[in-house]
């Protein structure tokens, strides 16, 4: 089962994608380089074996594969998050 946890993200206009443990954006969690490292992006109910957090539509997910066979699944907190 997946566990949803909030990170806090910022896509650099180099293409990194770079994601935060916490809002003050101090200490990097980890980061992706989606030009170089990722094989696909999915969307809604192209993502598959994972659901959304409890009363959010599968419509919002994102999911990035990466070449090291790491997927990076993102879900926004709101309907509005999903649309920007």
């Amino acid at each position: 089962m997946k566990r949803w946890k909030k990170n806090w993200f910022d896509l650099w206009s180099d293409g990194h994608l770079i994601y935060y443990d916490d809002q003050t954006r101090q200490s990097v969690e980890d980061k992706v380089h989606v030009p170089v490292d990722c094989i696909g992006i999915h969307t809604g109910h192209e993502c598959r074996d994972i659901r959304p957090p409890d009363g959010k539509p599968k419509d919002c997910l994102l999911q990035i594969v990466c070449l090291d066979g790491k997927t990076i699944s993102l879900c926004p907190e709101s309907t509005d998050d999903c649309l920007a």
